[in-house]
Protein backbone atom coordinates (compact mmCIF):
# COMPACT_ATOMS: atom_id res chain seq x y z
CA UNK A 1 0.00 0.00 0.00
CA UNK A 2 1.25 3.61 -0.68
CA UNK A 3 0.66 5.12 2.72
CA UNK A 4 2.01 2.18 4.54
CA UNK A 5 5.13 2.06 2.47
CA UNK A 6 5.72 5.69 2.92
CA UNK A 7 5.25 4.71 6.24
CA UNK A 8 7.86 2.17 6.80
CA UNK A 9 10.56 4.51 5.01
CA UNK A 10 10.12 7.44 6.98
CA UNK A 11 10.36 5.02 10.49
CA UNK A 12 13.35 3.73 8.48
CA UNK A 13 14.66 7.37 8.12
CA UNK A 14 13.76 8.50 11.93
CA UNK A 15 15.63 5.30 13.16
CA UNK A 16 18.75 6.08 11.12
CA UNK A 17 18.56 9.61 12.12
CA UNK A 18 18.20 11.01 8.64
CA UNK A 19 15.34 13.04 10.18
CA UNK A 20 13.80 14.48 12.93
CA UNK A 21 10.66 13.54 14.88
CA UNK A 22 8.85 17.00 13.39
CA UNK A 23 10.11 16.59 10.11
CA UNK A 24 8.87 12.52 10.00
CA UNK A 25 5.02 13.78 11.29
CA UNK A 26 5.01 16.04 8.24
CA UNK A 27 6.34 13.76 6.34
CA UNK A 28 3.67 11.24 7.42
CA UNK A 29 0.65 13.76 7.28
CA UNK A 30 1.57 15.09 3.96
CA UNK A 31 1.31 11.12 2.57
CA UNK A 32 -1.97 11.19 4.03
CA UNK A 33 -3.08 14.27 2.52
CA UNK A 34 -2.06 12.86 -0.89
CA UNK A 35 -3.67 9.95 -0.85
CA UNK A 36 -7.01 11.82 0.26
CA UNK A 37 -6.42 13.78 -3.26
CA UNK A 38 -5.60 10.68 -5.11
CA UNK A 39 -9.24 9.21 -3.69
CA UNK A 40 -10.97 12.62 -3.89
CA UNK A 41 -12.12 12.73 -0.75
CA UNK A 42 -11.35 14.61 3.24
CA UNK A 43 -8.53 13.80 4.60
CA UNK A 44 -10.02 12.82 7.98
CA UNK A 45 -11.94 10.21 5.28
CA UNK A 46 -8.90 9.18 3.85
CA UNK A 47 -7.18 8.04 7.47
CA UNK A 48 -10.40 5.73 8.23
CA UNK A 49 -9.51 4.23 4.72
CA UNK A 50 -6.04 3.61 5.59
CA UNK A 51 -6.81 2.33 9.11
CA UNK A 52 -9.37 -0.17 8.01
CA UNK A 53 -6.98 -1.03 5.19
CA UNK A 54 -4.23 -1.90 8.13
CA UNK A 55 -6.62 -3.44 10.26
CA UNK A 56 -8.34 -5.94 7.58
CA UNK A 57 -4.69 -6.83 6.17
CA UNK A 58 -3.07 -7.57 8.94
CA UNK A 59 -5.95 -8.62 12.12
CA UNK A 60 -9.22 -9.58 10.05
CA UNK A 61 -8.66 -11.89 7.96
CA UNK A 62 -12.66 -13.97 8.06
CA UNK A 63 -13.60 -9.92 7.63
CA UNK A 64 -11.35 -9.36 4.98
CA UNK A 65 -12.56 -12.29 3.20
CA UNK A 66 -16.22 -11.85 3.49
CA UNK A 67 -15.45 -8.57 1.96
CA UNK A 68 -13.31 -9.62 -1.03
CA UNK A 69 -15.80 -12.25 -1.82
CA UNK A 70 -18.72 -9.76 -1.70
CA UNK A 71 -20.66 -11.29 1.40
CA UNK A 72 -19.84 -8.14 3.51
CA UNK A 73 -20.11 -4.44 2.46
CA UNK A 74 -17.42 -2.14 3.53
CA UNK A 75 -19.90 -0.22 6.06
CA UNK A 76 -19.91 -3.37 7.54
CA UNK A 77 -16.05 -4.32 7.97
CA UNK A 78 -15.46 -0.82 9.59
CA UNK A 79 -17.83 -1.58 11.66
CA UNK A 80 -15.97 -4.45 13.21
CA UNK A 81 -12.46 -2.87 12.58
CA UNK A 82 -14.11 0.45 14.97
CA UNK A 83 -14.78 -1.99 17.53
CA UNK A 84 -12.00 -4.46 18.35
CA UNK A 85 -9.58 -1.00 17.29
CA UNK A 86 -7.90 -1.27 21.42
CA UNK A 87 -7.14 -4.55 21.34
CA UNK A 88 -4.06 -6.09 20.83
CA UNK A 89 -3.23 -8.05 17.64
CA UNK A 90 -3.71 -11.52 19.07
CA UNK A 91 -6.72 -10.43 20.57
CA UNK A 92 -8.04 -8.77 17.57
CA UNK A 93 -7.47 -12.07 15.54
CA UNK A 94 -9.66 -14.00 18.30
CA UNK A 95 -12.50 -11.47 18.07
CA UNK A 96 -12.27 -11.87 14.15
CA UNK A 97 -12.76 -15.70 14.42
CA UNK A 98 -15.52 -15.30 16.96
CA UNK A 99 -17.31 -12.63 14.59
CA UNK A 100 -16.80 -15.08 11.64
CA UNK A 101 -19.97 -16.94 12.12
CA UNK A 102 -22.59 -13.67 12.04
CA UNK A 103 -20.85 -11.64 9.49
CA UNK A 104 -23.22 -11.85 7.24
CA UNK A 105 -26.14 -13.20 9.15
CA UNK A 106 -27.04 -9.94 11.90
CA UNK A 107 -27.99 -6.66 10.88
CA UNK A 108 -25.54 -3.63 11.63
CA UNK A 109 -26.82 -3.21 15.54
CA UNK A 110 -26.12 -6.58 15.84
CA UNK A 111 -22.79 -6.87 14.48
CA UNK A 112 -21.51 -3.90 16.08
CA UNK A 113 -23.04 -5.23 19.74
CA UNK A 114 -21.60 -8.59 19.23
CA UNK A 115 -17.58 -6.85 17.98
CA UNK A 116 -18.35 -5.18 21.33
CA UNK A 117 -19.22 -8.02 23.44
CA UNK A 118 -15.80 -9.93 22.13
CA UNK A 119 -13.69 -6.70 22.75
CA UNK A 120 -15.12 -6.82 26.30
CA UNK A 121 -14.70 -10.41 27.32
CA UNK A 122 -10.99 -10.51 25.45
CA UNK A 123 -9.70 -7.59 27.24
CA UNK A 124 -12.07 -5.38 29.73
CA UNK A 125 -8.91 -3.31 30.37
CA UNK A 126 -8.19 -2.22 27.37
CA UNK A 127 -11.89 -0.89 26.17
CA UNK A 128 -12.18 0.97 29.85
CA UNK A 129 -9.12 3.01 29.11
CA UNK A 130 -10.62 3.40 25.41
CA UNK A 131 -13.70 5.07 26.95
CA UNK A 132 -11.64 7.29 29.16
CA UNK A 133 -9.57 8.57 26.62
CA UNK A 134 -12.93 9.44 24.35
CA UNK A 135 -13.84 11.68 27.30
CA UNK A 136 -10.89 14.01 25.54
CA UNK A 137 -12.58 13.88 22.33
CA UNK A 138 -16.09 15.87 23.57
CA UNK A 139 -16.80 18.71 21.23
CA UNK A 140 -19.63 20.26 19.52
CA UNK A 141 -20.15 20.25 15.75
CA UNK A 142 -22.75 21.23 13.27
CA UNK A 143 -23.56 20.13 9.80
CA UNK A 144 -26.11 21.23 7.20
CA UNK A 145 -29.38 19.27 7.34
CA UNK A 146 -32.25 18.88 4.46
CA UNK A 147 -34.73 21.92 3.80
CA UNK A 148 -32.57 24.73 4.89
CA UNK A 149 -32.20 23.27 8.53
CA UNK A 150 -29.05 21.88 10.25
CA UNK A 151 -28.15 19.55 12.98
CA UNK A 152 -26.42 20.50 16.50
CA UNK A 153 -24.34 17.84 18.04
CA UNK A 154 -22.77 17.40 21.35
CA UNK A 155 -20.36 14.79 22.05
CA UNK A 156 -19.76 14.32 25.39
CA UNK A 157 -19.80 11.48 28.42
CA UNK A 158 -23.11 9.52 28.26
CA UNK A 159 -24.04 10.28 31.92
CA UNK A 160 -23.96 14.27 31.48
CA UNK A 161 -25.46 13.86 27.91
CA UNK A 162 -28.34 12.28 29.18
CA UNK A 163 -28.44 14.06 31.98
CA UNK A 164 -28.61 17.54 30.10
CA UNK A 165 -31.51 15.69 27.54
CA UNK A 166 -33.54 14.52 30.86
CA UNK A 167 -33.53 18.18 32.30
CA UNK A 168 -34.67 19.35 29.07
CA UNK A 169 -37.58 16.70 28.79
CA UNK A 170 -38.81 17.59 32.70
CA UNK A 171 -38.78 21.14 31.84
CA UNK A 172 -41.09 20.38 28.41
CA UNK A 173 -43.58 18.48 30.93
CA UNK A 174 -43.62 21.34 33.55
CA UNK A 175 -45.68 23.81 30.61
CA UNK A 176 -48.89 21.38 31.17
CA UNK A 177 -48.71 21.78 34.73
CA UNK A 178 -51.00 24.84 35.96
CA UNK A 179 -48.82 27.71 37.71
CA UNK A 180 -51.92 29.94 38.90
CA UNK A 181 -51.08 32.60 36.84
CA UNK A 182 -53.72 32.92 33.94
CA UNK A 183 -52.07 35.24 31.82
CA UNK A 184 -48.78 32.37 31.79
CA UNK A 185 -51.30 29.08 31.76
CA UNK A 186 -53.47 30.90 29.02
CA UNK A 187 -50.21 31.21 26.46
CA UNK A 188 -49.59 27.34 27.60
CA UNK A 189 -52.25 26.05 26.69
CA UNK A 190 -52.56 28.21 23.46
CA UNK A 191 -48.91 26.77 22.64
CA UNK A 192 -49.53 23.94 19.99
CA UNK A 193 -46.18 23.08 19.81
CA UNK A 194 -45.06 19.02 19.89
CA UNK A 195 -42.51 18.02 22.46
CA UNK A 196 -39.84 17.70 19.93
CA UNK A 197 -40.50 21.35 18.68
CA UNK A 198 -40.94 23.12 22.07
CA UNK A 199 -37.05 21.27 23.34
CA UNK A 200 -35.29 22.28 20.14
CA UNK A 201 -36.56 25.90 20.16
CA UNK A 202 -35.75 25.82 24.36
CA UNK A 203 -32.27 24.86 23.78
CA UNK A 204 -32.12 27.07 20.51
CA UNK A 205 -32.55 29.99 22.49
CA UNK A 206 -30.32 29.52 25.23
CA UNK A 207 -27.87 28.79 22.90
CA UNK A 208 -28.11 31.15 20.19
CA UNK A 209 -28.52 34.27 22.30
CA UNK A 210 -32.18 34.68 21.21
CA UNK A 211 -33.51 34.90 24.73
CA UNK A 212 -34.34 38.14 26.14
CA UNK A 213 -31.52 40.28 27.15
CA UNK A 214 -29.35 38.18 25.27
CA UNK A 215 -27.48 39.87 21.87
CA UNK A 216 -26.55 38.20 18.57
CA UNK A 217 -24.80 40.30 16.37
CA UNK A 218 -25.05 39.44 12.85
CA UNK A 219 -23.05 40.86 10.02
CA UNK A 220 -24.39 41.11 6.20
CA UNK A 221 -22.68 40.77 3.12
CA UNK A 222 -24.09 43.06 0.65
CA UNK A 223 -23.41 42.00 -3.11
CA UNK A 224 -23.98 45.05 -5.39
CA UNK A 225 -25.00 43.95 -9.17
CA UNK A 226 -24.46 46.23 -11.76
CA UNK A 227 -28.34 45.92 -12.36
CA UNK A 228 -28.67 48.47 -9.25
CA UNK A 229 -26.54 50.90 -11.06
CA UNK A 230 -27.05 50.27 -15.00
CA UNK A 231 -30.94 48.92 -15.26
CA UNK A 232 -30.92 46.89 -18.27
CA UNK A 233 -33.65 45.05 -20.20
CA UNK A 234 -31.84 41.77 -19.00
CA UNK A 235 -32.55 42.84 -15.36
CA UNK A 236 -36.12 44.33 -16.10
CA UNK A 237 -37.15 40.83 -17.81
CA UNK A 238 -35.40 38.60 -14.87
CA UNK A 239 -36.98 40.82 -12.01
CA UNK A 240 -40.39 40.33 -13.50
CA UNK A 241 -39.97 36.57 -14.57
CA UNK A 242 -38.39 36.30 -10.76
CA UNK A 243 -35.17 35.03 -11.59
CA UNK A 244 -32.10 35.86 -10.88
CA UNK A 245 -32.08 39.25 -10.97
CA UNK A 246 -35.17 39.23 -8.24
CA UNK A 247 -32.55 39.60 -5.74
CA UNK A 248 -33.57 36.09 -3.68
CA UNK A 249 -29.40 34.22 -4.15
CA UNK A 250 -28.59 34.57 -0.45
CA UNK A 251 -25.45 32.68 0.52
CA UNK A 252 -24.78 31.88 4.22
CA UNK A 253 -20.93 31.18 4.28
CA UNK A 254 -19.78 27.55 4.65
CA UNK A 255 -23.08 26.36 4.84
CA UNK A 256 -24.90 26.90 1.82
CA UNK A 257 -28.01 28.66 0.41
CA UNK A 258 -30.88 30.21 1.98
CA UNK A 259 -34.28 31.81 0.15
CA UNK A 260 -34.21 35.32 0.54
CA UNK A 261 -37.61 35.55 2.20
CA UNK A 262 -36.63 33.65 4.62
CA UNK A 263 -33.46 35.40 4.66
CA UNK A 264 -35.27 38.84 5.70
CA UNK A 265 -37.45 37.09 7.99
CA UNK A 266 -34.98 36.53 10.18
CA UNK A 267 -33.31 40.10 9.78
CA UNK A 268 -36.27 41.52 10.76
CA UNK A 269 -37.06 39.67 14.04
CA UNK A 270 -33.17 40.66 14.60
CA UNK A 271 -34.06 44.07 14.31
CA UNK A 272 -37.21 43.65 16.39
CA UNK A 273 -35.29 42.92 18.82
CA UNK A 274 -32.81 45.35 18.70
CA UNK A 275 -29.99 43.40 17.80
CA UNK A 276 -27.04 44.90 16.91
CA UNK A 277 -26.50 44.52 12.73
CA UNK A 278 -23.95 45.49 10.18
CA UNK A 279 -24.08 45.90 6.72
CA UNK A 280 -20.95 45.27 4.26
CA UNK A 281 -20.38 46.02 0.66
CA UNK A 282 -18.74 43.24 -1.34
CA UNK A 283 -16.94 43.99 -4.99
CA UNK A 284 -17.54 41.19 -7.50
CA UNK A 285 -16.04 40.97 -10.91
CA UNK A 286 -18.29 41.20 -13.93
CA UNK A 287 -20.73 38.40 -14.26
CA UNK A 288 -21.04 38.88 -10.09
CA UNK A 289 -19.69 35.17 -9.46
CA UNK A 290 -16.11 36.35 -8.04
CA UNK A 291 -15.04 38.15 -4.99
CA UNK A 292 -12.51 40.71 -5.66
CA UNK A 293 -12.89 43.14 -3.12
CA UNK A 294 -14.45 44.33 0.35
CA UNK A 295 -14.73 48.24 2.00
CA UNK A 296 -11.44 47.47 3.18
CA UNK A 297 -7.94 45.85 3.50
CA UNK A 298 -5.87 45.50 6.49
CA UNK A 299 -1.47 44.75 5.54
CA UNK A 300 -2.15 41.04 7.71
CA UNK A 301 -4.66 38.22 7.26
CA UNK A 302 -6.98 39.95 9.67
CA UNK A 303 -9.79 42.24 10.20
CA UNK A 304 -11.67 42.60 6.66
CA UNK A 305 -8.79 41.27 4.50
CA UNK A 306 -9.03 37.99 6.56
CA UNK A 307 -13.53 38.18 6.18
CA UNK A 308 -12.57 38.53 2.37
CA UNK A 309 -10.80 35.45 2.29
CA UNK A 310 -13.03 33.63 4.36
CA UNK A 311 -16.14 35.03 2.18
CA UNK A 312 -14.21 33.81 -1.38
CA UNK A 313 -12.54 30.59 -0.32
CA UNK A 314 -15.65 29.44 1.92
CA UNK A 315 -14.02 26.10 2.73
CA UNK A 316 -10.32 24.66 3.20
CA UNK A 317 -9.73 25.51 -0.99
CA UNK A 318 -7.98 22.10 -0.90
CA UNK A 319 -9.78 20.04 -3.54
CA UNK A 320 -12.28 17.35 -1.67
CA UNK A 321 -11.62 18.61 1.83
CA UNK A 322 -14.66 20.56 2.43
CA UNK A 323 -13.08 21.45 5.97
CA UNK A 324 -13.89 24.63 7.71
CA UNK A 325 -11.68 27.34 7.26
CA UNK A 326 -9.23 27.69 10.21
CA UNK A 327 -6.04 29.65 8.45
CA UNK A 328 -5.35 31.99 6.06
CA UNK A 329 -2.05 31.31 4.54
CA UNK A 330 0.42 33.11 1.87
CA UNK A 331 0.38 30.87 -1.53
CA UNK A 332 3.67 32.46 -1.52
CA UNK A 333 5.75 31.99 1.63
CA UNK A 334 6.46 35.68 2.92
CA UNK A 335 9.63 34.54 3.99
CA UNK A 336 10.61 34.03 0.20
CA UNK A 337 8.88 37.50 -0.72
CA UNK A 338 5.24 36.80 -1.13
CA UNK A 339 3.13 39.84 -0.38
CA UNK A 340 0.19 39.85 2.25
CA UNK A 341 -2.63 40.42 -0.01
CA UNK A 342 -5.89 38.28 -1.38
CA UNK A 343 -4.07 37.08 -4.26
CA UNK A 344 -1.54 35.60 -2.31
CA UNK A 345 -4.03 34.53 -0.22
CA UNK A 346 -5.23 30.72 0.45
CA UNK A 347 -8.12 29.53 2.72
CA UNK A 348 -7.14 26.03 4.33
CA UNK A 349 -8.13 23.53 7.24
CA UNK A 350 -5.31 23.49 9.71
CA UNK A 351 -3.82 20.20 8.80
CA UNK A 352 -3.63 21.63 5.09
CA UNK A 353 -1.98 24.47 5.89
CA UNK A 354 0.66 22.24 7.66
CA UNK A 355 0.85 19.81 4.82
CA UNK A 356 1.48 23.05 2.16
CA UNK A 357 4.80 23.16 4.27
CA UNK A 358 5.78 19.85 4.15
CA UNK A 359 8.63 18.98 2.00
CA UNK A 360 8.34 18.00 -1.97
CA UNK A 361 5.26 20.23 -1.72
CA UNK A 362 4.01 23.25 -3.50
CA UNK A 363 1.76 26.19 -3.84
CA UNK A 364 1.78 28.56 -7.28
CA UNK A 365 -1.11 31.43 -7.92
CA UNK A 366 -2.11 30.72 -11.68
CA UNK A 367 -5.20 33.24 -11.71
CA UNK A 368 -5.30 36.47 -8.77
CA UNK A 369 -9.15 36.36 -9.63
CA UNK A 370 -9.09 40.01 -9.85
CA UNK A 371 -8.51 40.37 -13.42
CA UNK A 372 -11.28 41.05 -15.61
CA UNK A 373 -12.45 38.32 -17.06
CA UNK A 374 -9.80 36.08 -15.76
CA UNK A 375 -12.00 33.97 -13.84
CA UNK A 376 -11.55 32.90 -10.35
CA UNK A 377 -8.81 32.59 -7.96
CA UNK A 378 -6.90 29.85 -9.18
CA UNK A 379 -4.16 27.77 -7.33
CA UNK A 380 -1.97 24.96 -8.51
CA UNK A 381 -1.36 22.45 -5.53
CA UNK A 382 1.31 20.34 -6.55
CA UNK A 383 2.16 17.40 -4.51
CA UNK A 384 5.70 15.27 -3.54
CA UNK A 385 4.81 12.80 -6.36
CA UNK A 386 4.45 15.15 -9.35
CA UNK A 387 0.75 15.35 -9.18
CA UNK A 388 -1.10 18.80 -9.36
CA UNK A 389 -4.32 19.78 -8.29
CA UNK A 390 -5.98 22.64 -9.16
CA UNK A 391 -7.62 24.37 -6.31
CA UNK A 392 -10.01 27.13 -7.76
CA UNK A 393 -12.13 29.56 -5.74
CA UNK A 394 -15.89 28.52 -5.82
CA UNK A 395 -18.56 30.79 -7.01
CA UNK A 396 -19.55 33.92 -4.59
CA UNK A 397 -22.47 32.55 -4.60
CA UNK A 398 -22.08 28.73 -4.56
CA UNK A 399 -22.75 26.36 -7.22
CA UNK A 400 -25.67 25.12 -8.40
CA UNK A 401 -26.70 28.56 -9.74
CA UNK A 402 -26.38 29.40 -13.17
CA UNK A 403 -24.02 31.36 -14.21
CA UNK A 404 -23.41 34.89 -16.58
CA UNK A 405 -26.01 34.42 -19.37
CA UNK A 406 -24.92 35.46 -22.95
CA UNK A 407 -27.57 37.71 -25.02
CA UNK A 408 -27.72 38.90 -28.56
CA UNK A 409 -25.01 42.26 -28.78
CA UNK A 410 -26.47 45.52 -28.25
CA UNK A 411 -26.42 47.95 -30.72
CA UNK A 412 -22.79 49.75 -29.71
CA UNK A 413 -21.37 46.64 -28.45
CA UNK A 414 -18.22 44.99 -29.18
CA UNK A 415 -18.42 40.93 -29.24
CA UNK A 416 -14.84 38.87 -28.78
CA UNK A 417 -14.55 37.04 -31.81
CA UNK A 418 -14.78 33.14 -31.49
CA UNK A 419 -13.11 30.46 -33.36
CA UNK A 420 -15.60 28.91 -36.37
CA UNK A 421 -18.20 27.30 -35.41
CA UNK A 422 -18.99 28.35 -31.96
CA UNK A 423 -21.41 31.49 -31.31
CA UNK A 424 -20.05 34.56 -30.47
CA UNK A 425 -20.62 36.28 -27.09
CA UNK A 426 -20.43 39.16 -25.06
CA UNK A 427 -16.98 40.20 -23.80
CA UNK A 428 -17.26 39.15 -20.24
CA UNK A 429 -14.00 41.48 -19.39
CA UNK A 430 -15.77 44.58 -19.77
CA UNK A 431 -18.81 44.85 -17.07
CA UNK A 432 -22.27 46.46 -18.16
CA UNK A 433 -21.06 49.76 -16.57
CA UNK A 434 -18.55 50.07 -18.73
CA UNK A 435 -20.33 49.04 -21.74
CA UNK A 436 -23.48 51.38 -21.03
CA UNK A 437 -21.06 54.59 -20.71
CA UNK A 438 -19.03 53.26 -24.02
CA UNK A 439 -22.58 53.56 -25.45
CA UNK A 440 -23.28 57.49 -23.97
CA UNK A 441 -20.27 58.30 -25.04
CA UNK A 442 -20.83 56.88 -28.59
CA UNK A 443 -24.24 58.90 -28.70
CA UNK A 444 -22.46 61.84 -27.86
Amino acid sequence: MFVEDRDEQIARDRADGVVSAREASCRRRGARAELALARRCAPGQADRHVGLAKALVHDLPSTLAALTSGELSEWRATIVARETACLSHEDRVEADRRLAGCLTSVGDRELAAAAHRASADLDAEALVHRRRKAVASRNVSVRPAADGMAWLSVLGPLQDVVGAFAALKKAEQSRYVATGDPQVDAARAADERGRGAWMADTALELLSGRSEGQVQPVEVGLVMREEAIVRTSDSTDSADAGGAGDGDEVEVPGWGAMPGEMAREHLLRLCDAGTATWLRRLWTAPGGSDLVAMDSKRRLFSGVLRQLVQLRDATCRVPFCGAPIRDIDHVSPHAAGGETSAANALGGCQGHNLVKEAPGWRAEVTSTGLDPGGGPHEVILTTPTGSEYTCTAPPLLGHGRPGPRSRPPRAGEVTRRRPVNTVDTLDTTRSAIEVHFEGLLGAA
